[in-house]
């Protein structure tokens, strides 16, 4: 995707926008999941269904885009998308939202990698600092991790985000993607859900195969979940009012910027996140993040790089 300089103002001001959406998001899960108790993988899929559900609607029920459900893309986009949830969801158990957040700024450097493999858009040699202090600010967080390499959040956290760039890349090109908003709306509406049918499939489908082994959550704590008027209530307000218009904003971010670009922009999002971490931990609504301020110091040198490849990029182009 070629980046014009008349293009920076509305590409500043929507990635912000989506900036602070996915890191309202990201706090909110964490209190939410914290604050009652719900089995995470069954909160994330309740807040996909309201999150489509409330895309598909702003895009007109009654003429609503059909093109999107019959690309393979789609299907695939919305197959990745139950991957990232899902890890993604249980990473916040191992480690705080702010050292999840800076954890998921490695989807950076695997974009660079996928549309070299993919595109090939290669790197420039001016950008190559800018990508080492991203990956030394990436090997200090880990280091003070409570088990450092061996913590489940940094397995998790590269499996969800391998899951985002892949699906990134083919939301880069997705016809639909490139069309105009209802279009966008219909497509963004479609993979939400297809993420939530997904996470459904996948639990009966492996329960059924796999008998003797434990798959998925436990099924009490599902209907717990899934039984409380307040789980359904939180999913409202977190996939109407976040998921669904975050999703929408990084689809149309994609189209932009490419994957690569979407991925730079979103390194900016820890700080935002240890911000909210810590204003919602004043209320108790979630622990008080452990190296508050070593996380802060790791995530404004993942920064320096994110803003130093920026740099680099704009000046070329």
């Amino acid at each position: 995707m070629h980046y014009t300089g008349h293009m920076l103002p509305s590409a500043v001001i929507l990635a912000g926008a989506v900036v602070v959406v996915w890191s309202l998001l990201v706090t909110g899960m964490r209190a939410t999941l914290f604050g009652f108790g719900f089995e995470p993988w069954t909160l994330a899929l309740a807040v996909q269904i309201c999150g489509g559900a409330a895309l598909l609607f702003a895009a007109g029920l009654r003429s609503l885009p059909l093109q999107p459900i019959r690309r393979l893309a789609t299907w695939a986009i919305g197959g990745l998308r139950v991957v990232t949830t899902c890890a993604f969801t249980t990473a916040l158990l191992y480690a705080s939202a702010g050292q999840v957040s800076v954890l998921t700024t490695i989807n950076v450097l695997i974009a660079m990698l996928g549309v070299f493999l993919v595109f090939r858009r290669g790197r420039r040699p001016t950008e190559i600092p800018g990508i080492l202090l991203m990956i030394g600010g990436l090997v200090l967080l880990v280091s003070h991790l409570e088990g450092g390499w061996s913590n489940l959040a940094v397995r998790y956290v590269l499996c969800s985000e391998t899951s985002v760039v892949i699906a990134s890349l083919l939301a880069e090109r997705h016809p639909d993607n490139l069309g105009d908003r209802r279009q966008r709306l219909a497509l963004t509406g479609f993979v939400t859900l297809l993420s939530a049918l997904g996470l459904l499939v996948v639990w009966i489908v492996a329960a059924a195969l796999l008998t003797d082994a434990a798959i998925g959550p436990d099924i009490a704590t599902v209907k717990a979940t899934l039984g409380s008027p307040w789980a359904w209530i939180m999913a409202f307000i977190l996939g109407a009012l976040l998921r669904g218009p975050g999703t929408y904003g990084a689809f149309l971010l994609t189209a932009r910027l490419g994957a690569d670009g979407y991925m730079l922009a979103m390194a900016a999002i820890p700080p935002l996140v240890m911000l909210l971490e810590q204003v919602a931990a004043s209320f108790a609504l979630v622990p008080a993040p452990k190296n508050a301020l070593a996380d802060l110091g790791v995530a404004a040198i993942v920064i320096a790089g994110g803003v130093w490849v920026t740099v680099a990029r704009y000046r070329a182009r």
